[in-house]
């Protein structure tokens, strides 16, 4: 009788030990595999929270004298500085005022202020002759080749009675700007600005893209 009690508590104490190590390899499995996946999912989340959303904008090409309606990418844009088009959006309403524009339309305006330049106030750079400006205040200069007569010296935005200060490195070293060429636009989150500066065979286009955080890119277009 003893020694049957003693065989039944060894197959007991046998399969409870083999049911325990079996339950363990599954909750094993299934706690790597959860984690894994979770890591992989979180990984993917950021990577998409990290991709700079792809823009793309309606134009009119201008090529001689054809006029192509097209749809292009920033890339594109960027690519070729001699490209001559314009944007195929409903402009903002403009206001010239002897020193300044304002492009505004539904909570939203582009203030551009011009001032006369002050060579006394500037470091000028020429080239080996000595004729021609090729710098002023360290950066080359873009729509002059002499002293120009007036800059950008002010951009701002007024975002719903936001004002936000556009950083004067982005137009510090355009001269001769012209607001009867200057427009303003207002597609996909962001506010477009191009301007036509200049009056002379020095003439130059730059465009500004400031999207709904604020980033500012900036292209020169110089035929």
């Amino acid at each position: 009788m003893r020694q049957l009690v003693l065989l039944l508590i060894l197959v007991l104490c046998f399969s409870c030990k083999k049911k325990k190590e079996a339950q363990m390899v599954v909750e094993d499995i299934i706690i790597i595999d959860t984690l894994s996946t979770i890591n992989k999912q979180d990984e993917l989340v950021k990577q998409k929270l990290q991709e700079l959303k792809e823009r793309f904008y309606h134009i009119k090409l201008y090529d001689f004298e054809t006029v192509t309606d097209t749809i292009v990418g920033y890339d594109f844009l960027e690519s070729d500085t001699n490209i001559d088009y314009s944007f195929d959006y409903e402009p903002f309403v403009k206001r010239i005022n002897s020193d300044s524009i304002s492009l505004y339309t539904k909570n939203m305006e582009v203030v551009i202020h011009k001032s006369k330049f002050d060579k006394t106030k500037s470091k000028l750079t020429y080239d080996s002759d000595s004729l021609n400006i090729i710098q002023i205040d360290n950066h080359d200069v873009v729509g002059a080749e002499d002293v120009p007569n007036s800059y950008i010296s002010k951009m701002y935005l007024d975002l719903s009675n936001n004002i936000v200060e556009i950083d004067k490195r982005y137009f510090e070293d355009l001269y001769e700007p012209n607001f009867d060429l200057t427009e303003a636009y207002y597609y996909d989150k962001e506010i477009i600005i191009r301007m036509g500066n200049s009056d002379g065979y020095l003439g130059y286009n730059v465009t500004f893209f400031i999207d709904e955080v604020l980033n500012i890119k900036r292209i020169i277009y110089i035929p």
